[in-house]
């Protein structure tokens, strides 16, 4: 019989990033202060376009950093990889109970409905429109790429228990540091090394999702950008608000050198309020100042609170 007065362990939150290995947890929302956070190099080449093409060896630099860091046992949360994430808007039949959603789109998927995973793991919400018509939002990934990170956590000496996605991470950051109100129709643009993924809010819901990819020496990569993000604002006007809503605030998540002109870009060109969205650093409770490249995995924290 479970201790009803155990205190439930808590559980800690992990990014497995091609560049490094990050983890933090929170000491507290509001105000925000993360009690421990660290990072670990990851050597190049071990995780690509999401993969991890050497489990043994990326194993390896997270048993250590394990180790490092004190969270051998700890239940663990971590981020789907964006290349394999799916974010789609779908009308529902109105005599769909909400807690029979799931159910009947694992029913249709493969007739009616058509994802772009074989295998895909997946979550249903109803989405709050103003449209006559029931719709709600699917999230999904590829079973077998999730399946290959919790493995890789499980040898690592952790116990994965909830895997989330980047857009929901970056956005619970910039609710609680934007104090973001319900009629926002926000975007991200979350810089990574040389990948870019946009995703936008509306509602606190997240409506679209997807990666940019830049011809390399074809043009600077903030004009790329600029240019890319323009035509998906035009794209979630005109085609998925039928011209009733725009995109009226825009975040940079990242370290992306670019942010500052590719801010000013958005708000002289298109008149979009933009900015990063770690305006200044994030202090830990002994001082540190973690940088925006911590983003993705505080915003996972906030995900207990």
């Amino acid at each position: 019989m479970n201790n009803p007065f155990r205190r439930r362990q808590r559980v800690i939150s992990m990014t497995l990033e091609p560049d490094a290995i990050r983890f933090a947890e929170l000491r507290s929302a509001d105000p925000l202060l993360v009690e421990r956070a660290a990072e670990l190099p990851v050597p190049e080449g071990l995780v690509d376009e999401g993969k991890v093409t050497d489990p043994m060896a990326l194993a390896a630099v997270v048993e250590g950093a394990v180790a490092e860091w004190g969270l051998r046992r700890k239940r663990v949360r971590f981020l789907a990889p964006d290349q394999y994430v799916m974010i789609r808007k779908v009308e529902t039949p109105a005599d769909v109970p909400e807690d029979e959603l799931k159910g009947y789109f694992f029913i249709e998927i493969g007739s009616s409905l058509y994802l772009p995973f074989d295998d895909p793991l997946f979550d249903v919400v109803p989405y709050d429109s103003e449209r006559e018509e029931k719709e709600s939002i699917i999230i999904a990934s590829k079973e077998e790429i999730i399946r290959q990170y919790e493995g890789l956590l499980d040898t690592a000496k952790l116990k994965p228990v909830e895997c989330d996605i980047a857009p929901l991470a970056l956005y619970r950051l910039a609710y609680v540091l934007h104090d973001l109100d319900t009629h926002r129709n926000v975007l991200i643009a979350d810089f990574r090394d040389s990948e870019l993924t946009v995703s936008i809010f509306h509602r606190h819901q997240p409506l679209f999702m997807r990666p940019i990819e830049f011809d390399e020496g074809t043009e600077r990569v903030t004009d790329a950008a600029f240019r890319e993000i323009g035509k998906l604002i035009n794209f979630y006007t005109y085609n998925m608000m039928d011209g009733q809503e725009t995109v009226d605030c825009l975040f940079i998540a990242g370290e992306y050198e670019g942010s500052d002109e590719l801010a000013a870009m958005f708000l002289d060109q298109m008149g979009v309020e933009a900015g990063p969205l770690m305006k200044r650093p994030v202090e830990t409770a002994d001082g540190r100042e973690l940088p925006a490249r911590f983003d993705r995995v505080i915003g996972l924290a906030l995900k207990e609170v």
